[in-house]
């Protein structure tokens, strides 16, 4: 206690400002050191930052250069697709005409029957698009 005693007793009014201004200077370079600190984390969190916006848009192109493949290969698919829908019709229409009665000729009797389309449809197999032009050429 001796010391807090001599050393507030000579001047007490210099005393308590040394100490104000020794507390004041301590404060001071806390807080800079916590800015400091905080800056550094701050500019580390950053970089993260930038570097995954960085990858998440490498990514976003990936995504859209695959959409752009896949929509090409759904094209190549479809064409595809039609051309065996063609193939399988052709193949159908060669059957019918290797059977002793065809469809169409079975479509065309019924025609001249007075049939309409729905029957005659119905009983062939064939598409209503099909069985028109047949009641249109061949129909009473």
């Amino acid at each position: 206690m001796n010391f807090f005693e001599n050393f507030l007793q000579p001047n007490p009014v210099e005393s308590f400002t040394k100490i104000l201004v020794f507390l004041i200077l301590f404060v001071s370079v806390i807080v800079f050191i916590a800015f400091y600190y905080d800056k550094k984390r701050n500019d580390h969190n950053l970089k993260k930052i930038e570097a995954s916006e960085k990858a998440l848009k490498d990514l976003i192109e990936a995504f859209r250069s695959l959409e752009v493949s896949f929509s090409e290969q759904n094209k190549v698919l479809d064409d595809f697709k039609y051309i065996l829908e063609r193939h399988n019709q052709e193949i159908s229409r060669l059957a019918d005409s290797l059977k002793e009665e065809s469809n169409i000729t079975l479509a065309i009797k019924m025609a001249n029957e007075g049939k309409n389309i729905e029957e005659i449809a119905k009983v062939t197999g064939m598409s209503i698009e099909e069985a028109e032009p047949i009641i249109k050429y061949h129909g009473k």
